[in-house]
């Protein structure tokens, strides 16, 4: 299910609020989003359609502007991308790649919007120019057929006035897009010399088991539930490398952010930094309107977050397993993983000037519903109007925001992450 509009409109606040000439877009993206959800868990090739629907007015740039904290993400998992970057240039030296002037690929998984990520996709690409002046560079945007490249093209063109400018225009790079999903083979194979993604690749193909207990499978106590979700996750990050390392060049290199639990046991809006931790806050408001009655106790059970937080280790493992996994990764070397935490910023910003907590509050809920928005419409009936499903997800996130502003010093979205650096060797 492809989409795709272009608006020259100013952008609109949210997609349930769209106005002016971008009501035609918010509209258009609403029907994008219900037939999405109306193939709820079909598969297609074994994965799951309609898991990560976007939230936000189309060509908006939505997410990125209510995801802050990606951006220090990938700040952070710049300090691993350059010096992978580093390698790559010396390995194209070595085989004459530069004097040849062969062209440079660069791909970004799970791109999103493009916004999270220009600030580092502009400084690799000035990096590759000054080590290769006359080398082309292709920039390739990777996400699901229907993510809103609109904004994509919107922010690579700078057509979205307040957003960081990109290396657009710039000359002899070329800008190109895959709708594939990254656990297909998303260009030809041997043509990518640089890979990056940021907060993507914790999306499994599908959940494997409905979760009793809890909304994410982190924090269940069904170990069968458990264990089902960590033998999914080792199956797709496995499939997942097998597709990109078909992709690099020899001597080509991949710099990941994976969402994760680290040895401290904390992961994405659980840490010691707050009291409540976001996804038990989130079950513990839908819990409520089920007791309510306002959704069912099997809508309650068929909400489930199709991810996966993989550890350190377990990133690791299909290299260490000399005897399964392993042999299907031998042209993918596991250069560097280290796991960091990075403080949300909305809560750094309230702890530092306090002020109205309601306004706070407003400001924060809107980053945790840009990804998960489309979980919580999956999990509700699918005989229920398209109207009254949006009225139930929009009662639960005013309570969150209700929650928040009552003790806003409890609530926050730390983001832990795995950072890691893999490379395929040289000929």
């Amino acid at each position: 299910f492809a989409f795709h509009a272009t608006c020259n409109a100013r952008p609109c606040g949210t997609e349930s609020t769209p106005c002016g000439t971008d009501a035609r877009w918010g509209t258009s993206l609403r029907i994008m989003q219900r037939a999405l959800a109306r193939r709820g868990l079909s598969t297609l090739g074994g994965e799951a359609t309609g898991k990560h629907v976007p939230y936000g007015a189309v060509g908006s740039g939505y997410y990125s502007d209510h995801t802050k904290g990606c951006y220090d993400v990938v700040k952070r998992a710049g300090v691993v991308a350059m010096r992978a970057l580093d390698g790559v240039l010396e390995q194209r030296r070595a085989r004459g790649a530069v004097a040849a002037r062969e062209p440079f690929t660069l791909a970004d998984y799970g791109t999103a919007d493009a916004g999270t990520s220009m600030p580092l996709i502009k400084r690799l690409v000035a990096t590759v120019r000054a080590a290769e002046p006359e080398a082309p560079i292709v920039v390739l945007y990777e996400d699901q057929s229907s993510n809103d490249w609109n904004s994509v093209f919107s922010r690579v063109h700078n057509r979205i006035p307040h957003a960081e400018p990109s290396f657009i225009p710039a000359d002899n790079v070329f800008v190109l897009v895959s709708g594939a999903s990254f656990y297909e083979q998303c260009a030809p194979a041997a043509t990518v010399d640089f890979g990056f993604s940021a907060t993507a690749m914790h999306w499994l193909r599908a959940a494997p088991a409905s979760i009793p207990d809890a909304l994410l499978a982190t924090l269940t106590t069904d170990a069968g539930v458990l264990a089902a979700f960590e033998a999914q996750a080792a199956h797709d990050w496995v499939a997942i490398l097998k597709q990109r390392s078909a992709e690099l060049k020899p001597g080509g290199a991949l710099a990941i952010a994976n969402f994760a639990v680290d040895e401290q046991q904390r992961f994405l809006g659980k840490s010691e930094h707050v009291k409540e931790s976001m996804f038990d806050t989130h079950a513990r408001l839908w819990r409520e309107l089920a007791d309510e009655g306002r959704i069912t106790a099997h809508e309650f059970e068929a909400t489930n977050f199709p991810v996966f937080y993989r550890s350190l280790a377990q990133c690791r493992a299909p290299f260490d397993d000399l005897h399964g996994k392993a042999s299907e990764l031998q042209e993918l070397e596991w250069v560097t993983g280290e796991t960091d935490l990075v403080r949300c910023p909305y809560h750094v910003r309230w702890l530092a000037e306090r002020g109205d907590a309601m306004a706070h509050a407003r400001r924060f809920v809107p980053t945790t519903r840009t990804w998960s928005n489309s979980t919580f419409r999956l999990g509700l009936d699918a005989a229920r109007s398209e109207d009254e499903r949006d009225a139930i997800v929009n009662e639960l996130f005013e309570r969150y925001t209700q929650a928040v502003a009552h003790a806003p010093d409890d609530h926050a979205m730390d983001y832990v992450h795995s950072y890691i650096h893999l490379s395929k060797p040289a000929v």
